[in-house]
């Protein structure tokens, strides 16, 4: 594996891990800068100190696989806030995307899981109609004005055919369990919120 190769699984596992431990520490760290240092800290020590032989990164990667690029383009938005206050994606983009993934994830993974007689999984390895669609659906963002939305829908495709990840499968490129997982979250959270209201 080249370094080009290897750059998107490494980025997925530094993401992973910045996300978790800033959710973990905005609730125990007040001021920026020391917790921008006391994540650094964990971060350097995640990465280089093994734990029964695998670093806390690399067992993060074990146990979840190589995160898709749309939840790379999420978890840098949730840095992003989280950091410094910065918005990275526009919220109509992130609630289009958020709702995509929880949308498709909701029926794919039962059907992926033997749910059913199609396997939805089996077009990712030829996927000519899945490019079609992601470049339909860019286009029509683009003409919405969904400027950001109309690039972001075609970072999978661009990481496929560079093969930045192991897999030859383009929903590994656009779906993960994790990305599903924080939709589903996000959006009971979001219904949560309006039934209290």
């Amino acid at each position: 594996m080249t370094l080009l190769h290897s750059m998107l699984p490494w980025l997925s596992q530094l993401l992973l891990m910045a996300v978790l431990l800033v959710m973990l520490l905005q609730k125990l760290v007040r001021q920026v800068v020391p917790r921008l240092a006391l994540l650094v800290a964990l971060l350097a020590l995640g990465f280089a100190v093994p734990l029964a032989g695998s670093t806390a990164a690399q067992w993060l990667r074990s146990v979840l696989g190589d995160l898709s690029v749309l939840t790379l383009v999420i978890f840098a938005d949730i840095l992003a806030r989280r950091l410094w206050n910065f918005i990275l994606l526009a919220p109509g983009t992130r609630t289009t995307l958020l709702l995509a993934a929880a949308g498709v994830g909701v029926v794919f993974y039962p059907m992926a899981l033997g749910l059913g007689s199609i396997d939805p999984y089996r077009p990712g390895f030829a996927p000519l109609v899945m490019v079609a669609v992601l470049c339909l659906a860019s286009i029509i963002a683009w003409l919405r004005q969904a400027r950001g939305l109309a690039v972001i829908l075609l970072l999978p495709l661009l990481a496929y055919n560079l093969h930045l990840l192991e897999s030859d499968n383009l929903w590994n490129y656009l779906l993960d369990p994790a990305l599903v997982s924080y939709a589903l979250v996000q959006g009971a959270g979001a219904v949560w919120g309006r039934l209290k209201a």
